[in-house]
Parts: structure tokens; sequence; C-alpha cells
């Protein structure tokens, strides 16, 4: 597989929106670690949804991971079939125990990775942080799935100084309040 043409089938948000915070980024593999990474779930769907999920005080909702001190903001890879609010509901709760109601998309950004040896192969997926509101703010017991360590969720007046990606998170956290 090369280039975006993950399994998911989502029509991209940038079609419809012409607000959109953009973003985006590119690593040069080796071929062995080019081959191994292409087969993670992100490459193969092509499609992530984030959260971008907020309270009726405009408190936003983030999650740690292991033993990561930066916070994320909740999601994860679209499953085959699955829209990008679809995926964003399912994901948000499976991390959070957190139900929401998607509003719309915020930022869009690509990460594409390049085989070292042959430039012209490369894989890519896109994120899209989707602005939600809870419907209800508690946090569940059982955080994550399978193999995610989800060590904190937590609501946050302002994003934590040790956030995942500020170039993107920070401008759709702050589109997603304005609003």
């Amino acid at each position: 597989m090369d280039g975006f043409e993950g399994y998911a089938a989502v029509v991209d948000p940038r079609d419809r929106y012409d607000d959109l915070v953009e973003d985006s980024g590119e690593d040069v593999r080796d071929p062995e670690r080019y081959r191994d990474d292409r087969e993670m779930e992100a490459f193969r769907s092509g499609w992530v949804a984030v959260g971008v999920v907020l309270d009726d005080r405009d408190r936003v909702l983030c999650i740690r991971q292991g033993d990561d001190e930066r916070w994320v903001l909740p999601g994860g890879t679209l499953q085959r079939g699955e829209s990008l609010d679809g995926g964003l509901v399912r994901e948000v709760r499976e991390e959070t125990g957190v139900d929401v109601d998607p509003v719309r998309p915020r930022a869009v950004g690509a990460s594409r990775i390049v085989n070292a040896d042959d430039t012209d192969e490369w894989t890519g997926f896109h994120v899209v942080l989707y602005e939600a509101r809870a419907t209800d703010t508690t946090v569940g017991d059982d955080l994550g799935v399978d193999d995610e360590d989800i060590v904190d969720v937590n609501w946050f007046e302002e994003l934590p100084e040790k956030v995942f990606n500020p170039d993107l998170t920070r401008p759709a956290v702050r589109a997603a309040r304005t609003d």
C-alpha cells in the first residue's frame, strides 16, 4: 500500500469545511522499519478520529498513556466502514467512558512516512480533530481496550503545558471553544 489509500471509507472533511486547521509531517524510515510501520492500524485504515471533547463549562477532556508525560486528546483509528463521527464516539467511550455528541471537524493533520531506499514509496494517514460535546462528564473505570495503557483521564480548563502535537491541538481546541 502506498499513499493515503487506507480501508476507511471517509470523505475528507476538507472537502466540506474551508476553515479547518491543517498540519502535516513526514518521516523517512529505513526499509525494515518502513515495512513494519506501514502495517500499523492507522496506516492501514488511513484515518484517525480524535475528540476535542468539551463539557458544559468548556473544559477539554484529555488522557495520558503509559509513562508518557504528555496529555493527548482521546481518539483512535477508524474501523472498516466506520464514519468519522461514529469512530469518534466509539473511541472516546472506549478510552474514557464518556459519551459524546459529535459537532464538527476542527482540524486535519497528515502523517506520512517514506521508505529511505525508495522515496517514491510512502504511506500515510489523516488525523481529524473533531469537536464533540460530552453528554455526561463522568469518567469510566475501565479505560481503553486491549493493548491501550491509559493511566489517567481528566477535564482541563486550559490544555496542559505538555500536550501531544500542540501545533494542531491548541488551535483546534480554540476553534471549538469559539463557536
